[in-house]
């Protein structure tokens, strides 16, 4: 009786061991969407201020954005909080592409001149160009437009436990100035 009383024991104590390490807890480590505005820059998911911190603590950002059929997803290589509010993304510059569609057939071919960067803002702003690079010009691009974007964030396996503080100061003698003319 006792050695089946020990082997259930036993057994019990292995099931909830087991149990435990097949946990179905959602990590919150690796890529997370974490905000979307739209072209207004109304908030259509997540949190302003979770992407905020993210910045603020270093940690890597992806931008999406669509358009014309497709869907682009891209670094961010710079990023700019203004006054805590707003978070701006640049990506890096790539070769510009195009999609060729032919009957049946649907390529993705570079435009063999072209490069092209965007800036993304949180609150609907976007602006993009185009530069020849063989020529060394600007060929197009360079219009503000306002578009939606989401935004991802790459978390660590172990979240720190560093607080995120701002980076700004107040340092230009028109600050207040600037502030109460466009707080408006």
């Amino acid at each position: 009786m006792k050695t089946t009383n020990h082997l259930v024991k036993i057994l019990c104590l292995i099931y909830i061991l087991c149990c435990s390490c097949n946990s179905t807890e959602k990590s919150n480590a690796g890529w997370l969407k974490v905000f979307q505005n739209d072209e207004s820059g109304n908030v259509i998911y997540g949190d302003k201020s979770k992407l905020i911190d993210a910045v603020r603590l270093g940690y890597p950002v992806r931008i999406g954005w669509g358009g014309n059929r497709v869907e682009h997803i891209a670094d961010a290589t710079f990023l700019t909080i203004f006054e805590g509010k707003e978070v701006f993304a640049q990506i890096n510059t790539i070769i510009g592409q195009a999609p060729a569609i032919d009957n049946d057939s649907l390529k993705l071919r570079f435009r063999t001149q072209n490069h092209w960067t965007k800036i993304s803002g949180t609150n609907g702003y976007a602006t993009n160009f185009m530069t020849n690079y063989l020529k060394d010009s600007i060929v197009g691009g360079g219009t503000d437009r306002y578009t939606a974007t989401t935004w991802y964030v790459l978390y660590p396996e172990h979240s720190l436990d560093i607080e995120a503080k701002p980076l700004w100061r107040k340092e230009s003698k028109n600050w207040e100035e600037w502030n109460k003319k466009n707080k408006k």
